[in-house]
């Protein structure tokens, strides 16, 4: 019998041994997925008495798709680790762990995921996972976190029994909880419509072998730092400063407690666009701008993301 998807669930664990799948360690409330396994079947075309597609031949496999979930500390970092970033841990389970993620310009992550999704009761075991880009937007109000997802091969696993987190650990971040810094320190009031995305460009990478049809690794190209956000317009100042080029830094923080926060950083942020113009008689006139994240040498990074939490990330 057909199921419907809220029987469904997510679980992950950081892989010890990259492509080899692991029990989860944890288990992820998400909106939705679509990771799928995809080979690159060829089809045989030989010139003989025929015009017909003649059979298939095995060809290169990867896993790809996209995880929407709400942001939860714990789980931004444990899917951060497996990004291209540097990671840096700090702290005790009381109060709580500081996690850094810095992006780096390394060609392959530190880390790999097994990602394990029980779809109707039948477990799809995805190995090798890494997150080629992600993102953190704000929808009516409620902070979510978007992963796109490259991996090494699938195979059918023991069903797991999910577990899930608790008390402020599981409670979302929503309206009231946000504190946006224009520039780093000065708090605004102006803002909506955030959306902040890393792409790193990532590309499964394929080598002649005698083990299966999954990738061998996956690898990470040119990244791009980005982040849109509308704003009341009041004055020219930020208009100014669009014209010139002048570069700024810009702060979000999400925060539930002392211990339990989200904070992204772009040191080095210089607008992209910036749109604002004229409309009905009684909409207001607001600015659309879009930043670009550049190198700051001072953090050697175009971003950091900051997760304070109480899991223990190994």
């Amino acid at each position: 019998m057909p199921g419907i998807g809220g029987g469904g669930f997510i679980g992950v664990a950081l892989e010890v041994t990259p492509g080899t799948w692991l029990t989860p360690t944890w288990f992820i409330p998400i909106s939705n997925e679509s990771l799928k396994y995809v080979q690159d079947t060829v089809w045989r075309r030989p010139i003989r008495q025929n015009v017909d597609v003649l059979g298939g031949v095995a060809g290169n496999a990867r896993v790809e798709g996209d995880i929407q979930m709400e942001a939860f500390e714990d789980f931004v970092s444990v899917f951060l680790y497996a990004a291209r970033a540097g990671r840096v841990k700090s702290g005790t389970a009381s109060p709580g762990f500081t996690y850094v993620h810095t992006g780096n310009s390394l060609a392959i992550p530190a880390k790999t995921l097994s990602i394990t999704v029980v779809r109707n009761g039948i477990v799809f075991g995805y190995v090798g996972c890494v997150v080629s880009s992600f993102g953190f937007s704000i929808q009516d109000g409620q902070l979510m976190f978007n992963v796109s997802i490259l991996g090494q091969n699938e195979a059918v696993q023991a069903l797991p029994t999910a577990t899930w987190l608790t008390g402020i650990q599981a409670a979302p971040y929503g309206a009231g909880t946000y504190n946006i810094q224009i520039p780093t320190s000065t708090q605004v009031f102006d803002c909506d419509n955030f959306e902040f995305t890393v792409e790193d460009n990532g590309e499964a990478q394929y080598r002649l072998k005698s083990t299966g049809q999954g990738a061998q690794f996956v690898n990470y190209g040119e990244r791009s730092v980005s982040m849109t956000i509308d704003r009341d317009f009041e004055n020219r100042t930020d208009y100014d400063a669009f014209k010139a080029l002048t570069a700024q830094t810009i702060t979000l923080i999400a925060s539930k407690g002392a211990n339990n926060s989200i904070t992204i950083n772009m040191p080095a942020a210089i607008k992209d666009t910036y749109e604002v113009g004229l409309s009905g008689q009684g909409d207001l006139i607001r600015a659309s701008i879009s930043y670009q994240g550049t190198f700051d040498p001072t953090l050697t990074s175009a971003y950091k993301v900051t997760c304070l939490a109480q899991t223990d990330i190994v």
